[in-house]
């Protein structure tokens, strides 16, 4: 087998599992793309909220 064959075997195969993985695996906690720190601004949320509504 040729090295460029067998390179684009192992990449096929590879993503095909990765991608299967995605699929197949159960969500737990549903799906949360973002960032869950906590920090809300002090006490100036109320005021910086009103400037990006």
């Amino acid at each position: 087998m040729k090295k460029l064959t067998a390179f684009l075997l192992s990449m096929s195969l590879f993503f095909t599992g990765v991608t299967l993985g995605f699929l197949l695996s159960p969500i737990k906690k549903g799906i949360y793309i973002g960032n869950n720190s906590g920090n809300k601004g002090g006490n100036n949320s109320e005021k910086l909220y009103g400037m990006y509504k």
